[in-house]
């Protein structure tokens, strides 16, 4: 199955993406996003302001102007099918009902495409009647589906839940299987849920158990411990929440429920075929969103709205798409629609406070993971991105209190702690505190003996120091052979050979580091010390007034403005830079 869910994930990303002319938000200045577009009073000034809007992530201000278009040119399929994909985008459903009713009118007694948008308008009528409880109503759309294309899984799929609807668990089974195996990880959690919906709960125990063996994403992992703090055997609840503890160490809601009674607070995992419908929406969407097809999973985020309009995941999902494209007012109005009952309340908090630092209300951000604090189980969480808030805006001192109060509270320091002593370290080196940072990278390294990011940090540390330097060459070789295209790895094991005066060597591993990161100062200051130490004095000045040239820093063009005029005459003394 998971094979089949990858193609289908780039069939759907080659065709929306056709439809909507969609470009990568960031090849645009993130700067033009916030510009006002005045109303377009023509069609090409509508059409074109839509697909600037769409192109900058503003799906409400592209489906309004795309629908002045087409106000224009009524009878235009090709802009009908943009403009529906944009308002089922934008969460416009009533105009999204509108154009798909017009779209399949049209193509009455035609075939429709595998793949075309008109498919996706068959997709979209099927969910908004399972929505409804019209679920006879949902497999006349969904029958017409083809079976290739964006049929291939959401077709079985979404009649699965509409015979549900109907109390049909055999047929709906029987659907299932046509997706999936039967002894397919996905057929094993949608049966769970469906016998679970047909009160069949010993089935649907059997169901989730053969589920966990082929592993579990995060919702599913919910939906699975869920199940079984109500089914009574509340210690594989606690299992589950354990496991996902370890890789979500300081969610308050796992956090509680893998140390309480998980039958006193968990709700149902669904109550109609709609929410289960959704689920299996969702995790369409989230295929899509892993592979990076924003507007695909922006799309079909929205249809998981329109089957269950309070699904956490789906309003969790939308706040990450809203956030990529710096549409803050959106992020912030998703992260907070997810209620503090909900598992995913935590993870969207942490997110709405870096939405309001990433839009310069650093304060506001830091207020909130303050008051955050004050929980005891999401105290922990709260202390480690409070320290990387500090971090972040070079309020070093703060960051290492943060993240000393973390520490301190594990009776312990274990593996799971390595990012946080990582973190602790660099702050730490920031404060010129080297040998308490050095004691917590080591310690992180001997958690992490692979960890590139470590070793690299370690290398050039000792290697700007003078010191270690045998040492620092082997883990910035080592931290090269993980990540050999880095250029700031390349740069610390380039470094590192210079200061052990291999500069011959120097040179073709810091020219290899240029290439990979043409416009870093540091390197370039690194590259122009090696060529002068190899008797290269034009080739050093060129780097060095490349460096001074594009540098912001006043401290740094006048350290290398010495150079381009006297050039090197204390190799020790020229680059204090920390990684």
């Amino acid at each position: 199955m998971r094979e089949l869910r990858f193609f289908y994930a780039l069939a759907l990303v080659t065709v929306v993406a056709a439809a909507l002319g969609a470009c990568s938000t960031h090849q645009m200045s993130k700067a033009a996003s916030l510009e006002v577009v005045p109303s377009p009073v023509t069609f090409s000034g509508s059409y074109l302001a839509g697909r600037f809007a769409q192109q900058q992530g503003d799906w409400n201000r592209a489906q309004k102007y795309m629908g002045d278009a087409l106000a224009y040119d009524s009878a235009n399929a090709g802009l009908m099918q943009r403009t529906f994909l944009l308002a089922v985008g934008a969460g416009d459903f009533d105009t999204a009902r509108s154009l798909a009713k017009r779209m399949l009118a049209k193509d009455k007694g035609a075939a429709i495409a595998a793949s075309g948008t008109d498919a996706l308008a068959l997709i979209f009528m099927g969910c908004d009647a399972i929505g409804h409880h019209d679920y006879k109503g949902s497999l006349t759309y969904l029958k017409k589906l083809p079976d290739t294309g964006f049929g291939t899984y959401t077709k079985p799929v979404l009649m699965a839940w509409a015979k549900m609807g109907m109390h049909d668990t055999k047929g709906a089974l029987k659907d299932l299987s046509i997706a999936d195996a039967p002894d397919g990880p996905m057929y094993a959690m949608y049966s769970g849920l469906m016998d679970e919906l047909a009160g069949n709960m010993n089935a649907a125990a059997d169901d989730y158990k053969g589920a966990m063996t082929g592993g579990l994403s995060l919702h599913q992992a919910v939906l699975t411990a869920n199940f079984f703090a109500r089914y009574g055997e509340p210690e594989i609840s606690r299992q589950v929440y354990h496991q996902l503890a370890a890789i979500y160490p300081y969610n308050p809601y796992i956090s509680a429920m893998e140390h309480s009674d998980p039958r006193r607070i968990v709700p149902p995992n669904l109550s109609t075929a709609a929410d289960g419908a959704a689920i299996s929406m969702f995790d369409l969407a989230s295929v899509l969103y892993q592979r990076h097809a924003y507007d695909s999973a922006q799309i079909y985020g929205n249809l998981v709205a329109l089957l269950s309009p309070n699904s956490p995941f789906a309003h969790l999902m939308q706040g990450d798409i809203a956030s990529f494209h710096d549409n803050y007012a959106a992020a912030i109005a998703d992260y907070g629609a997810i209620p503090p009952s909900a598992p995913l309340h935590w993870i969207a908090q942490v997110r709405l406070t870096e939405v309001y630092e990433t839009a310069g209300q650093t304060d506001k951000s830091i207020a909130m993971l303050t008051a955050m604090e004050k929980n005891p189980f999401a105290r922990d969480g709260a202390l480690v991105s409070l320290g990387d808030t500090y971090r972040r805006h070079a309020q070093y001192a703060a960051a290492v209190d943060a993240y000393t109060q973390v520490l301190a509270a594990s009776p312990k320091i274990t593996k799971s702690e390595w990012p946080i002593l990582y973190a602790r370290g660099m702050a730490e080196s920031r404060l010129n505190k080297w040998p308490a940072a050095e004691k917590d990278l080591t310690l992180a390294l001997s958690f992490q003996p692979d960890n590139p990011m470590i070793l690299n940090f370690l290398a050039y540390s000792w290697a700007n120091k003078g010191v270690n330097l045998d040492k620092a060459l082997a883990y910035a070789k080592h931290a090269v052979t993980l990540r050999p295209d880095d250029g700031y790895i390349l740069d610390s094991y380039g470094w590192t050979l210079f200061r052990l005066a291999h500069y011959q060597e120097a040179v073709s591993w810091l020219k290899q580091a240029v290439a990979q990161v043409p416009d870093d100062t540091t390197l370039l200051d690194h590259l122009g010390d090696a060529y002068w130490e190899t008797g290269s004095q034009v080739a050093a000045r060129s780097e060095w007034r490349h460096a001074r040239d594009i540098s912001q820093n006043a401290s740094f063009k006048a350290l290398v403005a010495q150079k381009i005029a006297h050039g090197i005459t204390v190799p020790s003394e020229l680059s204090s830079s920390a990684p």
